[in-house]
Protein backbone atom coordinates (compact mmCIF):
# COMPACT_ATOMS: atom_id res chain seq x y z
CA UNK A 1 0.00 0.00 0.00
CA UNK A 2 1.62 3.71 -0.74
CA UNK A 3 1.65 5.91 2.13
CA UNK A 4 0.14 9.68 2.17
CA UNK A 5 2.14 12.39 1.44
CA UNK A 6 1.61 14.29 4.72
CA UNK A 7 3.40 17.85 4.80
CA UNK A 8 4.89 16.78 8.32
CA UNK A 9 6.14 13.42 10.18
CA UNK A 10 5.41 13.18 13.94
CA UNK A 11 7.04 10.73 16.38
CA UNK A 12 5.36 11.95 19.46
CA UNK A 13 8.18 13.92 20.37
CA UNK A 14 8.74 16.40 17.46
CA UNK A 15 7.48 17.38 14.24
CA UNK A 16 9.75 17.24 11.14
CA UNK A 17 9.29 18.51 7.68
CA UNK A 18 8.86 16.49 4.52
CA UNK A 19 9.46 17.20 1.20
CA UNK A 20 7.87 16.03 -1.52
CA UNK A 21 10.09 16.50 -4.51
CA UNK A 22 12.80 13.56 -2.21
CA UNK A 23 11.75 10.68 -4.39
CA UNK A 24 13.06 8.73 -1.23
CA UNK A 25 11.21 9.91 0.96
CA UNK A 26 11.77 11.35 4.73
CA UNK A 27 12.68 9.94 7.98
CA UNK A 28 12.18 11.29 11.34
CA UNK A 29 14.34 9.65 14.03
CA UNK A 30 12.55 9.16 17.39
CA UNK A 31 13.24 7.39 20.48
CA UNK A 32 13.73 3.49 19.68
CA UNK A 33 12.70 3.96 15.85
CA UNK A 34 11.68 6.11 13.20
CA UNK A 35 8.52 7.42 11.77
CA UNK A 36 8.68 8.00 7.83
CA UNK A 37 7.22 9.58 5.05
CA UNK A 38 7.57 8.63 1.94
CA UNK A 39 7.01 8.90 -1.88
CA UNK A 40 3.77 7.48 -3.68
CA UNK A 41 5.90 4.96 -5.29
CA UNK A 42 7.81 3.88 -1.83
CA UNK A 43 6.34 0.02 -2.17
CA UNK A 44 7.71 -0.82 -5.65
CA UNK A 45 10.17 -3.89 -5.03
CA UNK A 46 14.02 -3.59 -5.85
CA UNK A 47 15.58 -7.07 -7.59
CA UNK A 48 18.14 -6.28 -3.86
CA UNK A 49 14.44 -6.36 -1.88
CA UNK A 50 13.50 -9.90 -3.26
CA UNK A 51 17.08 -10.82 -3.01
CA UNK A 52 17.23 -10.36 0.61
CA UNK A 53 13.52 -10.79 1.36
CA UNK A 54 14.10 -14.42 0.19
CA UNK A 55 17.38 -14.94 1.33
CA UNK A 56 15.25 -14.52 4.45
CA UNK A 57 12.68 -16.77 3.87
CA UNK A 58 15.68 -19.66 3.45
CA UNK A 59 17.41 -18.84 6.31
CA UNK A 60 14.19 -18.68 8.32
CA UNK A 61 13.23 -22.26 6.52
CA UNK A 62 16.09 -23.74 7.33
CA UNK A 63 16.04 -22.62 11.38
CA UNK A 64 12.02 -23.43 11.35
CA UNK A 65 13.06 -27.20 9.74
CA UNK A 66 15.72 -27.61 12.29
CA UNK A 67 13.06 -26.74 15.62
CA UNK A 68 11.03 -29.39 14.34
CA UNK A 69 13.47 -32.17 14.52
CA UNK A 70 13.83 -31.09 18.72
CA UNK A 71 10.70 -29.41 19.40
CA UNK A 72 9.03 -32.90 20.38
CA UNK A 73 10.61 -33.05 23.97
CA UNK A 74 10.42 -29.74 24.90
CA UNK A 75 6.66 -29.51 23.87
CA UNK A 76 6.19 -32.35 26.34
CA UNK A 77 7.92 -30.88 29.19
CA UNK A 78 5.63 -28.17 28.52
CA UNK A 79 2.56 -29.86 27.68
CA UNK A 80 2.93 -32.10 30.88
CA UNK A 81 3.43 -29.28 33.11
CA UNK A 82 0.24 -27.05 32.15
CA UNK A 83 -1.33 -28.41 28.67
CA UNK A 84 -1.05 -25.75 26.51
CA UNK A 85 2.22 -24.15 27.84
CA UNK A 86 3.76 -25.77 24.51
CA UNK A 87 2.67 -22.08 22.54
CA UNK A 88 5.69 -20.66 24.38
CA UNK A 89 7.72 -22.64 21.87
CA UNK A 90 6.14 -21.01 18.45
CA UNK A 91 7.60 -17.81 18.48
CA UNK A 92 10.81 -19.97 16.78
CA UNK A 93 8.32 -20.50 13.97
CA UNK A 94 6.99 -17.01 14.07
CA UNK A 95 10.19 -14.84 13.18
CA UNK A 96 10.46 -14.92 9.66
CA UNK A 97 7.78 -12.74 8.64
CA UNK A 98 8.78 -9.80 11.22
CA UNK A 99 12.18 -9.92 10.42
CA UNK A 100 11.81 -9.04 6.57
CA UNK A 101 9.31 -6.35 7.19
CA UNK A 102 11.74 -4.87 9.72
CA UNK A 103 14.77 -4.77 6.97
CA UNK A 104 13.15 -4.72 3.26
CA UNK A 105 10.16 -2.18 4.90
CA UNK A 106 7.78 -3.29 2.30
CA UNK A 107 4.33 -3.85 1.93
CA UNK A 108 4.54 -7.83 1.26
CA UNK A 109 7.81 -8.36 2.56
CA UNK A 110 6.38 -10.53 5.98
CA UNK A 111 4.25 -12.86 3.62
CA UNK A 112 6.83 -13.68 1.19
CA UNK A 113 9.56 -14.13 3.68
CA UNK A 114 7.03 -16.60 5.52
CA UNK A 115 5.90 -18.33 2.81
CA UNK A 116 9.46 -18.91 1.06
CA UNK A 117 10.50 -20.37 4.72
CA UNK A 118 7.34 -22.62 4.86
CA UNK A 119 7.73 -23.84 1.87
CA UNK A 120 11.05 -24.64 2.38
CA UNK A 121 10.32 -26.38 5.23
CA UNK A 122 7.48 -28.35 3.91
CA UNK A 123 10.03 -29.45 1.32
CA UNK A 124 12.73 -30.75 3.57
CA UNK A 125 9.99 -32.91 5.29
CA UNK A 126 8.41 -32.38 9.08
CA UNK A 127 5.69 -34.21 10.78
CA UNK A 128 3.21 -31.56 10.20
CA UNK A 129 2.30 -31.62 6.11
CA UNK A 130 1.27 -29.08 3.98
CA UNK A 131 -1.50 -27.49 6.90
CA UNK A 132 0.76 -27.07 9.17
CA UNK A 133 4.04 -25.54 7.29
CA UNK A 134 2.68 -24.28 3.79
CA UNK A 135 -0.71 -23.09 4.41
CA UNK A 136 0.67 -21.86 8.49
CA UNK A 137 2.95 -20.16 7.40
CA UNK A 138 1.22 -17.99 4.81
CA UNK A 139 -1.46 -17.26 7.56
CA UNK A 140 1.33 -16.41 9.63
CA UNK A 141 3.14 -13.79 7.01
CA UNK A 142 -0.53 -12.50 6.64
CA UNK A 143 -0.98 -11.47 10.11
CA UNK A 144 2.98 -10.17 10.44
CA UNK A 145 1.77 -7.58 8.19
CA UNK A 146 -0.87 -6.64 9.83
CA UNK A 147 1.45 -5.24 12.57
CA UNK A 148 2.88 -3.01 9.95
CA UNK A 149 -0.57 -2.60 8.36
CA UNK A 150 -1.90 -0.29 11.39
CA UNK A 151 0.57 2.21 11.72
CA UNK A 152 0.63 2.28 7.87
CA UNK A 153 4.01 0.75 7.57
CA UNK A 154 5.31 4.17 8.15
CA UNK A 155 6.42 3.74 11.95
CA UNK A 156 9.55 1.39 12.72
CA UNK A 157 10.46 0.30 16.38
CA UNK A 158 10.83 -2.27 18.88
CA UNK A 159 7.36 -1.62 19.84
CA UNK A 160 6.24 -2.18 16.37
CA UNK A 161 8.36 -4.84 15.70
CA UNK A 162 6.77 -6.59 18.72
CA UNK A 163 3.37 -5.45 17.72
CA UNK A 164 4.09 -7.54 14.66
CA UNK A 165 5.44 -10.53 16.80
CA UNK A 166 2.32 -10.90 18.37
CA UNK A 167 0.30 -10.46 15.55
CA UNK A 168 1.78 -13.52 14.00
CA UNK A 169 1.59 -15.55 17.06
CA UNK A 170 -2.55 -14.60 16.95
CA UNK A 171 -2.65 -15.71 13.56
CA UNK A 172 -0.39 -18.83 13.67
CA UNK A 173 -1.74 -20.15 17.23
CA UNK A 174 -5.40 -19.52 16.01
CA UNK A 175 -4.54 -21.66 12.96
CA UNK A 176 -2.85 -24.35 15.02
CA UNK A 177 -6.06 -25.02 17.32
CA UNK A 178 -8.40 -25.31 14.00
CA UNK A 179 -5.97 -27.86 12.55
CA UNK A 180 -3.03 -29.42 14.63
CA UNK A 181 -5.20 -29.05 18.08
CA UNK A 182 -8.32 -29.70 16.72
CA UNK A 183 -10.84 -31.35 19.43
CA UNK A 184 -9.03 -29.82 21.91
CA UNK A 185 -10.51 -27.42 24.15
CA UNK A 186 -9.65 -24.55 21.70
CA UNK A 187 -12.57 -21.92 23.91
CA UNK A 188 -11.74 -23.03 26.92
CA UNK A 189 -8.53 -23.05 29.55
CA UNK A 190 -6.27 -24.82 26.97
CA UNK A 191 -7.15 -22.42 24.10
CA UNK A 192 -6.72 -19.77 26.61
CA UNK A 193 -2.80 -20.63 27.75
CA UNK A 194 -1.95 -21.65 24.68
CA UNK A 195 -2.56 -18.39 22.47
CA UNK A 196 -1.14 -16.30 25.71
CA UNK A 197 2.02 -18.57 25.62
CA UNK A 198 1.86 -18.40 21.71
CA UNK A 199 2.14 -14.44 22.40
CA UNK A 200 4.29 -13.75 24.80
CA UNK A 201 6.82 -16.02 22.49
CA UNK A 202 6.00 -14.00 19.61
CA UNK A 203 6.26 -10.57 21.13
CA UNK A 204 9.80 -11.68 22.89
CA UNK A 205 11.23 -13.90 20.52
CA UNK A 206 9.62 -13.10 16.66
CA UNK A 207 9.13 -9.50 17.56
CA UNK A 208 11.83 -7.70 20.06
CA UNK A 209 14.74 -10.20 19.87
CA UNK A 210 14.39 -9.90 15.73
CA UNK A 211 14.46 -5.73 16.04
CA UNK A 212 17.64 -6.35 18.39
CA UNK A 213 19.01 -8.69 15.54
CA UNK A 214 18.08 -6.12 12.93
CA UNK A 215 20.43 -3.44 14.56
CA UNK A 216 23.16 -5.41 14.96
CA UNK A 217 23.51 -7.00 11.17
CA UNK A 218 22.36 -2.97 10.03
CA UNK A 219 25.86 -1.79 12.29
CA UNK A 220 27.79 -4.13 10.60
CA UNK A 221 27.11 -2.11 7.37
CA UNK A 222 25.35 -5.67 5.55
CA UNK A 223 22.49 -3.32 5.30
CA UNK A 224 23.94 0.02 3.71
CA UNK A 225 21.69 -0.59 0.94
CA UNK A 226 18.52 -0.13 2.68
CA UNK A 227 16.46 2.82 4.52
CA UNK A 228 16.74 0.51 7.21
CA UNK A 229 20.42 -0.11 7.52
CA UNK A 230 21.23 3.63 7.09
CA UNK A 231 19.14 4.56 9.40
CA UNK A 232 20.43 2.03 11.89
CA UNK A 233 24.25 3.14 11.51
CA UNK A 234 22.92 6.86 11.79
CA UNK A 235 21.84 6.43 15.17
CA UNK A 236 24.63 4.32 16.52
Amino acid sequence: MSASNNNHQFDGQSSVPSSANNAAGSTAQGRGGSVVTRSRHWYRWRPVDITVASVIGVASGLVFWAFDLIVTAPTAVLKGFVPGLEGALNGFWYFGGVLALIIVRKPGAGLYAETVGALLELALGNQWGAAGSLVAGIVQGVFAEIGFLIVAYKLWNVWTATLSGVMTAIGGAAWSLVTAYAGMDSMGDFGIIYIVASCVSGAIVSGALMWFLYLGIARTGALSRFESGRIATARS
